[in-house]
This record gives structure tokens, sequence and C-alpha cells, in this order.
């Protein structure tokens, strides 16, 4: 048995309780199978163990273990070749966009570089979706902003849960704000960029209060009908995320402690 092997035996008993269906197994093994792959437990281009041994090793019927197979694969996580085996394709063929697999990613180590790559997205996106808000917003959509902007400036700042939840909020509610079918069918992808920033920067920042002046900046340039000052402020805004991520680079390591009273809104 190698080493891949055994790191999955090991862990299997980790695997979320479920409710004993066919159903439930496929969805967990997918789920233990998908995150080893993106953590680099399986790397890039290995041969996943046979279909009897992984059958062995997660207590599962053949036909459980296909079907997570089929949802790996169809993710762009694995391919099967005949007489060659299953192997895990190289990661830029990976659907890191999928939202199964962003959850995935939410419990493993983050992925600098796709992380890095997530807030060059935002800094495409958001600024024109603030730019299209401040132009589009009904007065609805100017409440839902504001109403999260609010529960970011009342979360405690230790409390990493309503700090990003409340921010996940205010963002979404600018990309829906936009009337941009497009813009709004992001929330999964921003709801992990920022997660994973959160992770990632919880103690870069000093001054909690500057980033979140800088959400209040977003919040009335948009409500002002400011088009031009909402792109930029936006721009400013995830510009501060960008600085604290490349922090982190520099110290060369992943902060993954609980958060402190530093937890950054982005």
């Amino acid at each position: 048995m190698d080493a891949a092997t055994a790191a999955i035996d090991q862990g299997k008993q980790d695997l979320p309780a479920g409710d004993g269906t066919t159903s439930s197994l496929k969805d967990r093994i997918a789920r233990d199978l998908g995150q080893r792959i993106l953590a680099g437990t399986y790397a890039q281009h290995a041969v996943l163990p046979t279909e009897a041994e992984l059958c062995v090793i997660y207590g599962a019927s053949r036909t459980a273990l296909r079907d997570a197979l089929l949802t790996l694969s169809a993710k762009g996580l694995i391919e099967a070749r005949k007489r060659a085996g299953t192997r895990v394709r190289a990661s830029s063929e990976w659907n890191r966009l999928d939202a199964q697999v962003l959850e995935w990613m939410r419990d493993i180590e983050p992925d600098l570089d796709f992380v890095r790559g997530l807030i060059e997205a935002r800094l495409v996106i958001e600024p024109a979706a603030a730019q299209l808000a401040a132009r589009m917003a009904t007065s609805a959509d100017l409440a839902v902003i504001e109403a999260a902007y609010e529960a970011m400036r009342i979360a405690p700042e230790d409390d990493l849960a309503a700090c990003l939840d409340a921010d996940v909020r205010f963002h979404t509610a600018i990309l829906r704000a936009s009337r941009n079918p497009v813009f709004a069918n992001l929330g999964n992808m921003l709801a992990a960029a920022l997660s994973f920033s959160f992770r990632l920067t919880t103690s870069a920042t000093a001054n909690y209060q500057q980033t979140l002046s800088a959400h209040g900046d977003v919040l009335e340039a948009i409500r002002m009908r400011r088009v031009d000052e909402a792109h930029d402020q936006m721009k400013a805004l995830i510009g501060i995320a960008s600085n604290d991520l490349l922090a982190v680079a520099r110290k060369g390591h992943h902060q993954q402690s609980v958060p402190t009273a530093s937890a950054d809104p982005i």
C-alpha cells in the first residue's frame, strides 16, 4: 500500500456521517477523494488505487464508488483510461469554480496561487459591478447593501463567522444590484474568495476600521449614484485584500489561527 492509499485508509473514519444510502455514501466518497486531490495527497497525474482497493478502503459497493468517480471526472479532477487506471488530471483542468469544488476547498489548506487568482478576478469584476449598481440599483437593492454594511459594522471583530457572513452579503448584494445576470451568478465564486482571503489574512491588516470604512465609501458612492467613484472605491477596497495577501506570501506561510480583533472584511 503506497503512502497516499495509506493516508486515505487512515482517514476514512473521518468521512462525514450519512444516512446509509448509496447516494449519501457516493457523495461522501466524492468529497473525501476530491479534497485529497485538491490538497495534493494525490498529486497531479498520480494514479488512484484500483476500484477494488477503493471499495475496501471506503467500505463501498462498486456502484457507489463508480458514481463518486463519475462526479470527480465531471469536475475535471480525474480521468479514467483503459489499462492505465484512473489518474488525477493537471490542476489547470480542474473546475475549481464548481460550487461543490469550492465548498470542498473551504475545508483544506488554501492554495495561495488560486486565492491570488480569485482576487485578480475580483479586481476585474467587482469595480464594474459597483459602477453598474450605482446606475441601476433600486431602493430595495440599496436597503440590502446597507443592511449588510450595518451587520459588518456591529459584528464583533473576533467573530470570524459573523464578519465573513456580513461581508459576503455586502458584496453579493452589489453584484445583484448591478442588474447584470452574469455578475449576479458569481456569488459562489465571491463567497469562496472572501472565505479563503479571510483565512489567510486575518492578521495581515492592523487597522480593522480602515477596511470597514472602505466598505462605507463604496456604499456611499453607490447610494449617491456616483458611477465612477463607485468603481474606484471598490477597486481600492479589493486592493486592501491584495496587499494583505502579499503580506502573507512574504511571510511564507498560511495563517490558520483563530482570528483575533484584526479580522479584516474585504
